[in-house]
């Protein structure tokens, strides 16, 4: 269908002021480079006149002057950079206000939101309001009053334009006529497939975000932030923008920050958005990483992990708050506590273990028992003889080794605590991790929340609530802000629907339109799997760049489907696990736990039967977490009884088909 010539004379202005912008960044490319070879020669003739003076006073001055050069030199390298990077993405919006001036003429302002500022071609970084506000919080034709620069400015949104421009081109411009891509060197309706996005990490949607996230963002950097959503809403991304917004606009300095994940992939799938955001120096670990390199600083002893099962009881009882306040007791009793060493500070958590009435008198749900710390103490007792922890330790021991030294160990190499912390998944951090991470932080001001209790996976359902976590902070105050996210970037409005279904709750408050998720309901084992198969192929023809993941309730699971796959699809398939995890493009098969929080263009959920998804609130909260990973396409394919926690496999929310058995087939022809 042919572009209208309105719509069509629109996309070639934008393309012409992108050029003009590129021919304008490229002159003060040259520019710069002119300057920064000539201050180059300027500090080495310098660096050589010292040398050559005789008189202590002539060689201080030139060592002063030449300290100068080298700094003018330095800024006009990262001047350079700042450019070679705005060449390739100049600006992801462009806003056009229109206001009142003295005389009572109409004058106009244009402006271009992108990651960095430019004045010359009136680009302004997106963290600095209040231009940006108004593009974050403003629709077109919207009237606004702002102070900006000092003074009221009243006036109306008359155009904002997001676009798409990678490598210097521009593929994509969203305006008030619609969404319209650039393909074959021409422009077609439509916002297209996300299927070509690179998935290796987290997505740049600064263009996207919504008023309410920005204002989350731009929260009082003075007060911390909770931020709760819904699968797709952005939370990590937030969370990071939040800490990027920090950074260019108070006294935080990078590598004095801390982001702190659970998983291994997740953590990968973050670093590669990080530089983008100026975070490059940021410090990045999951929660045991962060503890094994801490207690390795400290003491100079790596501790050995535990790679085995853990007992349900002994997590539930490690996890507690009553063992960390029973523990924290014991350490204010330890003698010579200020310098205990690595195995004092096990000693005092088998000290606290082999105390259950102690505990026991914390806890008023009843959710422990001393058959349960017995457990605890013996599976606890008999790893630390072996010279091992596991990864219920990892909270116990951080938190201890805080009130030991006073601080944790921060990136220079000394005692001391973070400037901020980011936590994401919050809903998977006990009390005793959260305890740990507020002992990290010099103010408690200084933290960033992001989680969704949906998607807690644990069944002891360790994470004590948003409203708990809140009451951490004492007083009126210095209560955090509490941010929710309704709106999913992620799945289209026909997937959330599903998820919403399984998890019990109407969620999500809007979406992008998509095809509703395929069912493939078989009564045997071995049709499911060729149904599998059969889906997978279909989808990899059709998108050959794309990834599709094929999820399973457990990595026992995932090893013996990959075995199944591995015939047909031979190395295009591949295990994901915590150790082996790439965004390549491919068939992934991996389970629930290793994809809570990434993405996937398609995906496939592997038997979703009432044995590995049961009806309680942990079995939701996987089969919503593993629905919730699929941008696009998502199939099921079961055998046997399905979840009960799903809907009819004929109703609205499925696209449902029932397969017989090839037993059934042959008699019935």
């Amino acid at each position: 269908m042919a572009i209208p010539e309105d719509i069509q004379q629109l996309l070639e202005e934008e393309e012409r002021i992108l050029s003009e912008v590129q021919a304008s960044l490229r002159s003060q490319l040259s520019n710069s480079f002119v300057r920064l070879n000539a201050e180059d020669q300027r500090a080495r003739q310098l660096t050589s006149s010292i040398v050559a003076a005789r008189v202590n006073e002539e060689k201080e001055m030139l060592a002063s002057d030449e300290a100068v050069s080298h700094q003018l030199r330095d800024m006009k390298r990262e001047e350079i950079e700042s450019i070679e990077k705005l060449l390739e993405r100049p600006y992801f919006a462009r806003l056009i206000l229109e206001e009142e001036n003295d005389s009572g003429k109409l004058q106009r302002f244009e402006y271009r939101i992108g990651t960095a500022s430019n004045p010359d071609c009136r680009i302004v970084d997106w963290r600095n309001a209040p231009i940006s506000r108004l593009f974050y919080e403003y629709r077109e034709g919207d009237e606004y009053s702002e102070e900006i620069q000092g003074r009221e400015r009243n006036g109306t949104v008359v155009l904002r334009n997001t676009l798409e421009i990678e490598s210097g081109k521009l593929h994509r411009v969203s305006c008030r006529e619609g969404t319209f891509a650039k393909s074959d060197d021409a422009w077609i309706s439509g916002a297209g497939s996300a299927s070509g996005r690179n998935y290796g990490h987290l997505p740049d949607v600064l263009s996207l975000i919504t008023a309410e996230q920005f204002q989350a963002i731009t929260e009082d950097a003075d007060r911390a932030v909770l931020i709760r959503g819904v699968a797709g809403s952005g939370k990590t991304t937030v969370a990071l923008y939040r800490l990027s917004w920090l950074v260019e606009n108070t006294d935080l300095k990078p590598e004095n920050a801390l982001v702190v994940v659970f998983s291994a992939p997740l953590k990968k799938y973050i670093s590669g958005a990080l530089p983008s955001l100026g975070l490059e120096n940021v410090v990045l670990k999951t929660f045991s990483e962060w503890i094994e390199h801490t207690i390795e600083k400290v003491f100079n002893e790596r501790p050995v992990r535990f790679r085995g099962f853990v007992p349900p009881a002994v997590r539930r009882v490690k996890w507690s708050s009553e063992l960390l306040s029973v523990i924290e007791e014991k350490a204010a009793k330890y003698p010579n506590f200020s310098g205990a060493t690595y195995e004092d500070l096990k000693q005092i958590v088998c000290d606290a273990l082999s105390s259950p009435d102690a505990i026991l008198a914390h806890c008023k749900n009843r959710i422990l028992d001393k058959d349960a710390v017995r457990q605890a103490l013996e599976h606890t007792k008999k790893l630390y003889e072996e010279g091992c922890i596991d990864f219920t330790d990892d909270a116990l021991l951080m938190r201890l080794l805080q009130l030991s030294r006073g601080g944790v160990w921060t990136p220079d190499a000394t005692p001391g605590k973070f400037e901020h912390i980011v936590v994401d998944e919050a809903q998977d951090f006990s009390v005793p991790s959260l305890a740990a991470v507020l002992g990290a932080v010099g103010d408690s001001a200084n933290l960033t929340f992001a989680g969704d209790a949906a998607q807690s996976l644990e069944q002891e359902g360790t994470f004590p609530g948003w409203e708990r976590l809140r009451e951490a902070w004492h007083g009126e105050d210095s209560l955090p802000a509490l941010v929710s996210l309704s709106v999913s970037h992620r799945s289209t409005k026909p997937i959330m629907r599903l998820a919403d279904y399984v998890l019990g709750e109407r969620r999500t408050s809007e979406g992008r339109p998509g095809k509703v998720p395929l069912w493939l309901k078989c009564i045997r084992e071995n049709r499911g799997v060729q149904e599998a198969i059969n889906w997978i192929r279909r989808v990899a023809e059709k998108y050959p760049s794309a990834i599709t993941t094929v999820v399973c309730r457990d990595m026992k699971e995932a090893k013996h489907v990959l075995s199944l796959l591995k015939p047909t699809f031979g190395p295009a398939v591949r295990l994901g696990d915590a150790y082996n995890f790439t965004f390549e493009e491919g068939i992934i098969v991996t389970d629930v736990r290793q994809v809570k929080g990434l993405e996937f263009p398609n995906v496939l959920i592997w038997n979703p039967s009432q044995r590995a998804y049961p009806a309680n609130r942990h079995g939701r909260n996987m089969l919503y977490t593993a629905i919730t990973r699929s941008e696009e396409l998502l199939c099921l394919v079961s055998w046997g009884r399905p979840s009960p926690a799903l809907p009819h496999v004929f109703s609205k929310y499925v696209r449902g088909y029932e397969r017989e058995s090839e037993e059934q087939a042959e008699k019935r022809a």
